[in-house]
Parts: structure tokens; C-alpha cells; sequence
């Protein structure tokens, strides 16, 4: 079983360690692959999609929705609890606290100088792209490093998701359609 056309980081590794994923997924009903699938940071929307309504079927309206919802998913316990998993990696796991330092800042740096012009928009433009690194997790660790309230955060990442599920279904779709 292959990943469908879709751009991942570039790396052989993370497509070898996604066709494991979507391997022990299929072992599930795949309305429910497809939430958890959309939940893993590094495919979301652009694997779970394109996985649910070519490899396991399921209507690409209902892809959609339960990969717009799995993705969804994770905003709350990364936002509200980001914070106090930095605080007890400090203290407990000083090399998953480097690396999660590494990974905020890195959010942090994508997003800050376009947040300070567009505010919210900016949040949603960067979630509705949906290229590399550029989805729900990484606009919402941005948000909680740059103190973005919460309603500001929710609106402008969760239509982002919105939008980039419909993007992602629209190329699915075409891409099925004539290939």
C-alpha cells in the first residue's frame, strides 16, 4: 500500500513510518482511521483525505468531515496544556523539553511578524495552506507562544482546517479523476 500524490516533508523516512501508520489504521473502521490519521502532526489533512477516499473508500464528502474533525481534535490539549508539558519536560525529560524549546520557537518564528500585521487572519491563512508544516499543530503551538487568545486562536485555525480540508479534497478528487 502506497501514499497517494501528496506532499509530505520530502523525507523517506516519514513516508516509510505514514504507510505503517495507514497500514495499522486499516485494521480499523475507517471512519475512525481517518479522525486519527488527520490527528498525527506531521500528515493531517493532506493524508488522511486523500488515504480515506482513494485507499479505504469512504466518500470523499465524509473524508472531509471526519478528517476536519480528527484534525481538530488535538487544538484543545495542545493549546491549553502546551505550557504545562513544556514545564514538566523541564523538569522531568531536559531533552524532549530542548526539543519541544527547538519546535516553538520555530512555530513562533514562522507566524510572529504576520501575526503582528493580520492578527487572526494570519493564524487562518497559515492553517488554510496546506503545505508542509504548515497545519493546525504547528499555527497552534505559534498561538500559544505568542499568547493569541483563545477565541482568536479557535476561529482563525479552525476555518483554516476547514478550508484546507476543502483544498485537499478538491486535488483528491481532480487527481482521481484523471489519473
Amino acid at each position: 500500500m502506497g501514499i497517494p500524490c501528496v506532499p509530505l516533508a520530502g523525507s523517506k523516512l516519514i513516508i516509510l513510518s505514514m504507510d505503517v501508520v495507514i497500514s495499522a489504521l486499516s485494521t480499523v473502521p475507517h471512519w475512525l482511521a481517518t479522525i486519527l490519521l488527520a490527528m498525527i502532526p506531521v500528515g493531517e489533512l493532506r493524508v488522511a483525505i486523500p488515504v480515506a477516499a482513494n485507499i479505504w473508500q469512504v466518500r470523499p464528502i465524509h473524508a472531509h468531515g471526519l478528517a476536519v474533525l480528527g484534525n481538530i481534535l488535538p487544538f484543545f490539549p495542545l493549546f491549553f496544556g502546551l505550557d504545562a508539558l513544556r514545564e514538566w519536560a523541564a523538569t522531568h525529560m531536559p531533552a524532549f523539553d530542548r526539543f519541544l524549546t527547538h519546535y516553538v520557537d520555530q512555530a513562533r518564528s514562522k507566524i510572529a511578524h504576520r501575526y503582528e500585521q493580520y492578527g487572526a487572519l494570519a493564524l487562518f491563512l497559515f492553517t488554510a495552506l496546506p503545505m508542509p508544516f504548515t497545519g493546525l499543530w504547528t499555527a497552534t503551538i505559534a498561538a500559544v507562544a505568542l499568547k493569541v487568545p483563545f477565541k482568536y486562536a479557535f476561529i482563525g485555525i479552525g476555518f483554516g482546517v476547514v478550508v484546507s480540508g476543502l483544498i485537499v479534497s478538491a486535488v483528491s478528487i481532480s487527481a482521481d479523476a484523471f489519473f
